[in-house]
């Protein structure tokens, strides 16, 4: 065969190979959070779909073994990493540079790619001995009361601590008042069950997915009022990225009727920086795996994607990769 025939035959023959040949090799750094939690098990799904998936890039993922709710938006923005959960909420306030975790180091790069993957719920728990002895049934009743209750809440470093900040705002006050009023007392999450248990502590504000161990483990053994926030106290937590949500009549053991609540939900993240392609095909092959991930984690099988692309539980502004394969669903406009 001479070689002008040699190379017609090559020409000819890569014309028949698939596209996916050509792909540009790819590597997403995925920051989740350390390994036995909901997100780096979340992760590692993902980055498995993220492997297989289909399109102009031969991605692979990279499934970051740390992280959290309030380091990755600021992993994500600042380059460290190029995809990552975040609630909605802390990555708002890390797209505003609000707080004093974000305060100064603003990204307002970030954009979402996937939205309301799980939600959150904000939750006051009382004891009941406390309740029936004071007569307070409700967390503004508990601010304003001239002896407020000992409200127990996770460490700095926690989005619990701002959530509450946020909330006592919306009240005319701030978590540092009420720290100087002696109503806070911020410990380790193990010992939070055990404080509410044996009585040195009145109130737990928590924030958490559906069925979080702490929260299972005080209202299987500790007789527990859910305390209601008022619309202006759901209202101000709209206002700052964190929208409302009824948590279902049942949904742990005591609780009755159903409780309207603040929702910080999961949402995927990245940056104006990422290649609109690269974001479309994320999240082309996420959303198509949509029942696969539902089925292997319960807490996922609440999660609509079309719900999930709209302001509400996006929160941030959508990718322009993310918007075009949503605007293709016909989900957005």
């Amino acid at each position: 065969m001479t070689v002008r025939k040699s190379l017609g035959a090559l020409l000819a023959s890569s014309l028949l190979l698939p596209l996916a040949a050509w792909a540009q090799d790819t590597t997403i750094r995925f920051i989740s959070q350390d390994p036995g939690t909901g997100w780096y098990a979340y992760g590692s799904a993902m980055g498995e779909i993220i492997d297989r998936s289909e399109g102009e890039y031969n991605l692979t993922a990279d499934v970051l073994p740390r992280g959290g709710g309030m380091m990755n938006p600021l992993a994500v923005g600042q380059g460290s990493a190029d995809l990552g959960f975040a609630t909605a909420s802390a990555a708002l306030w890390a797209r505003d540079g609000i707080g004093e975790e974000f305060e100064g180091r603003a990204a307002e790069n970030l954009r979402a790619l996937v939205g309301g993957l799980q939600a959150t719920y904000t939750t006051i728990t009382a004891r009941r001995a406390y309740v029936e002895r004071t007569g307070l049934t409700t967390f503004d009743d508990m601010v304003n009361a001239d002896n407020p209750p000992r409200f127990v809440l996770k460490p700095t470093g926690s989005q619990v601590p701002i959530l509450a900040d946020h909330m006592f705002e919306a009240l005319g006050t701030s978590l540092d008042e009420m720290r100087d009023r002696g109503a806070i007392n911020q410990i380790s999450t193990a010992q939070i069950a055990q404080m509410m248990r044996d009585g040195t502590a009145d109130v737990y504000i928590e924030n958490a997915p559906l069925g979080q161990a702490t929260m299972q483990e005080l209202a299987l053994t500790t007789d527990l009022v859910f305390a209601p926030m008022s619309d202006t106290v759901l209202d101000h937590m709209t206002a700052v990225g964190v929208p409302r949500i009824t948590l279902p009549d049942g949904s742990y053991p005591g609780m009755d009727g159903d409780y309207t609540s603040s929702n910080t939900p999961t949402i995927l993240i990245a940056t104006t920086d990422m290649d609109d392609e690269i974001a479309y095909q994320i999240t082309a092959a996420l959303v198509e795996a949509r029942d696969q991930l539902a089925e292997s984690f319960p807490p996922l099988a609440g999660w609509d994607p079309e719900s999930g692309a709209q302001p509400d539980q996006s929160v941030l502004e959508l990718h322009p990769g993310a918007a075009r394969y949503y605007r293709e669903r016909g989900w957005i406009e």
